[in-house]
């Protein structure tokens, strides 16, 4: 949850990056950006994570219909973080956050195993956020950890 991901970088927010902010502004456009990841960009991407992954694997129906509306969704989600990300590295600002931390598993999700990478791919600034987020070394360690579906 986010509530036990800010814990944690509270708790050891004297070891390795500041993922809060170090000014009041700065922890107020972490929070901002972790609000809009669990209500604009969480909702439509698990919709789709529970048409394309979950469901398959409960052998229950999917509903392409679902999936069509919450891509549309997400796609215009995407939309507002490629014109935020033209003026700004990452989602809080210039600094690394839990805002774009909080993005990763999802986002790992939608442009590898849901085969969604177009959504990302498509959009400059979005791209080059995704290349830089999902390409720290922390990050790739976690990838590392995650057991690879069988084929």
């Amino acid at each position: 949850s986010r509530a036990i991901i800010r814990y944690y970088a509270t708790k050891h927010a004297d070891q390795g990056t500041e993922l809060l902010g170090s000014t009041l502004k700065e922890q107020a456009l972490v929070n901002q950006w972790l609000e809009v990841e669990a209500h604009n960009y969480n909702e439509p991407l698990f919709a789709i994570v529970l048409q394309l992954l979950v469901f398959p694997s409960m052998g229950l129906p999917t509903d392409p219909a679902v999936v069509k509306a919450n891509e549309a969704r997400l796609s215009q989600v995407l939309d507002v973080y490629d014109q935020h990300l033209a003026k700004n590295k990452y989602l809080a600002g210039q600094f690394f956050s839990m805002a774009d931390l909080s993005h990763l598993p999802g986002t790992q999700h939608l442009v590898t195993t849901l085969g969604m990478s177009h959504l990302v791919k498509e959009r400059q600034h979005v791209n080059a956020w995704w290349e830089d987020i999902s390409s720290r070394p922390a990050w790739k360690k976690v990838l590392q950890l995650v057991p690879k579906p069988p084929e």
